[in-house]
């Protein structure tokens, strides 16, 4: 009886053995098969393209100056009548122009008035007028023009600022071309993928997660032509 318990108590510790054999041997494998799925590589795709402008949005901007209230409003009158003029004359209607209020100081009534002078204007203005239209060719050739302002007397007027930060020619059709452009880089990453891949040795798996960067557009020694850049970023999983 005693040597059956013992060869019981055997058989029950080799079963215990091999089952653990197992049990240890999945857990290899399961381990084995995880390491491999985080294999990964992130690559880049990217996507540019150059389009045509289709708005503009363009400010010319003067000032003038007088010792009579009346006297400085009626040449604010005439330059902006000049301008409208000058204008249309290029091919833009009035529903492509917008007159801003003048903003008018009187230096002598100022808190701080250190630079009024007998010899300087009492009142001053500054004048905004925006051309807003898809005529960009047009507004182009205004833009280029304005020295003709200048011969009729006009004082234009523009900041440094102004001028390298204003946006004056934009392309607003970005959701037509954005699908193809979304497509060209996920194929340029999958390229670089595949080219990494052959490199180590591997297979490229499947998309373990993917990142879409903003559009981006920006100007171009043209101003009439800008462009559009976009770039994905994609890992894949690589199998052996």
């Amino acid at each position: 009886m005693g040597k059956n318990k013992q060869l019981s108590v055997v058989i029950v510790g080799i079963c215990i053995a091999i089952s653990l054999l197992f049990v240890g041997y999945f857990i290899f494998k399961g381990l084995k098969s995880f390491s491999d799925k985080e294999r990964v590589v992130s690559v880049r795709g990217l996507s540019e393209k150059i389009v045509d402008a289709d708005y503009a949005n363009l400010r010319i901007k003067y000032t003038e100056g007088d010792n009579n209230m009346q006297a400085l409003l009626k040449k604010i009158e005439d330059n902006n009548n000049k301008i409208i003029k000058f204008i249309k004359e290029n091919g833009l209607s009035d529903e492509e122009i917008n007159l801003s209020v003048p903003i008018i100081k009187d230096k002598m009534n100022t808190e701080y008035n250190d630079n009024y002078t007998a010899n300087s204007f009492r009142y001053y203005c500054e004048v905004t007028i925006v051309i807003l239209s898809s005529k960009v060719e047009n507004v182009r050739k205004i833009e280029l023009s304005q020295f003709d302002l200048y011969k009729q007397g006009i004082t234009l007027s523009q900041s440094r600022y102004e001028y390298d930060s204003d946006s004056k020619y934009s392309f607003t059709k970005l959701n037509d071309i954005k699908p193809k452009m979304i497509e060209e880089s996920t194929n340029n990453a999958k390229v670089a993928g595949e080219q990494f891949s052959k490199n180590s040795n591997s297979k490229l798996g499947g998309i373990k997660s993917a990142y879409q960067g903003q559009f981006e557009i920006t100007p171009t020694e043209n101003p009439l032509k800008l462009k559009v850049r976009v770039v994905s970023s994609i890992s894949y999983f690589l199998n052996d």
